[in-house]
C-alpha cells in the first residue's frame, strides 16, 4: 500500500461495497475507515445534487416519499470523504453507472486535495478455486466483489494517483453530464451519457407476456438484460419505479399492490381485437 502521512478513509460508492471492503479490511488486519455513499447519482437531479432537490425529484418522479434520510447521510458523507485531514482512497468500478457516477462527484469535490484511486474496471479476479473449471473475471460492479476476492486478488495494492489531465477529462465529463442533468445516467463501451426518464421502458416490457407473472420477477429478469456486455445500469427502485408508471400510463397491466413488488403481478395488455 501507498504510503501516507494523513490516515486513510476508503471512499466507496454503493453501500454493499463499503460493507464487502470493511470485512475485508478486517481480514487484512487494517484500522481503517470506509465510507459508503447512500445515494445513487446514477438517477435523478444532480446540478448540483443536493439532497432537498433530489428528495423532491424521487416523490415526485419516481414515487417514493422516503428518500429524504438517504439524501442527508449523503451530505455527511461527502464532508468526511473531502476532509482535508484525511487521504481519501476512491474505490471506483466505471461499468457501474452509479459508481462511476458518483466518483465523478468525487472528482468534483475534492480540489486540489491529494486523493489515491482503486480502479477495478478492468482489474482480472482471480478464479474461484472452488469452482472448478472457471477463470479469471471482470466485474460490472464493485457490489458483486466479496470480502474474499478483495482480499485473495491483491486490488488493494492497484492504489494509484490520476494525472491532471485524467482528473480534467472527468471534471468536463461531469460538467457535461451536470449542463444536461437528465433523469438518468447509463454507462457502456463509450462511457457514461445522460438518458431519458423513458430510457428503461423497452427492457422492462420485453420481459413481460400475456401471462401474469410477479412484478419481482419481471423486474429480476429485466435487470439480467441491462447487465448484457458486462456493465451495471440500474437497482431494483428505477425498475420498480417505471414499471408502476408503465400500469399507470396502461402500456401494461398491473393487479395487485403495485407498490409491493413480491406481491402484484404484471403482464402485457391483452391484443385489441379489431372487426
Amino acid at each position: 500500500m501507498v504510503e501516507s502521512a494523513k490516515p486513510f478513509v476508503h471512499v466507496v460508492f454503493g453501500m454493499s461495497a463499503a460493507g464487502s471492503l470493511r470485512q475485508a479490511l478486517a481480514k487484512l488486519a487494517l484500522d481503517q475507515t470506509v465510507l459508503g455513499l447512500p445515494d445513487d447519482l446514477s438517477f435523478g437531479p444532480i446540478n448540483p445534487p443536493a439532497h432537498d432537490v433530489r428528495d423532491q425529484w424521487i416523490e415526485e418522479v419516481l414515487g417514493y416519499d422516503d428518500y429524504e434520510e438517504y439524501g442527508q447521510r449523503a451530505e455527511i458523507f461527502w464532508k468526511q470523504a473531502t476532509d482535508t485531514a484525511v487521504t481519501p482512497v476512491a474505490w471506483v468500478c466505471r461499468r457501474c453507472a452509479s459508481e462511476y457516477s458518483g466518483f465523478l462527484e468525487f472528482l468534483w469535490r475534492i480540489g486540489d486535495q491529494h486523493f489515491l484511486v482503486i480502479d477495478m474496471t478492468d482489474f482480472q479476479f482471480p478464479a474461484n478455486p472452488n469452482r472448478p473449471g472457471s477463470g479469471s473475471w471482470i466485474t460490472s460492479t464493485f457490489g458483486f466483489v466479496s470480502e474474499n476476492y478483495i482480499v485473495n486478488s491483491g486490488i488493494i495494492d492497484t492504489q494509484t494517483t490520476l494525472e491532471k489531465r485524467q482528473i480534467d477529462a472527468y471534471r468536463a465529463l461531469w460538467a457535461h453530464l451536470r449542463t444536461e442533468n437528465a433523469p438518468f445516467r447509463v454507462v457502456s463501451d463509450a462511457g457514461l451519457r445522460s438518458a431519458p426518464i423513458t430510457h428503461f421502458d423497452e427492457a422492462i416490457k420485453s420481459c413481460l407476456t400475456q401471462d401474469w407473472q410477479k412484478c419481482a420477477r419481471v423486474i429480476h429478469e429485466t435487470m439480467g438484460i441491462l447487465l448484457d456486455g458486462n456493465f451495471h445500469q440500474s437497482g431494483n427502485l428505477i425498475l420498480e419505479s417505471r414499471l408502476r408508471m408503465l400500469g399507470a400510463q396502461h402500456a401494461v397491466e398491473i393487479r395487485g399492490d403495485a407498490s409491493d413488488s413480491r406481491t402484484s403481478e404484471a403482464r402485457l395488455p391483452p391484443p385489441t381485437i379489431t372487426a
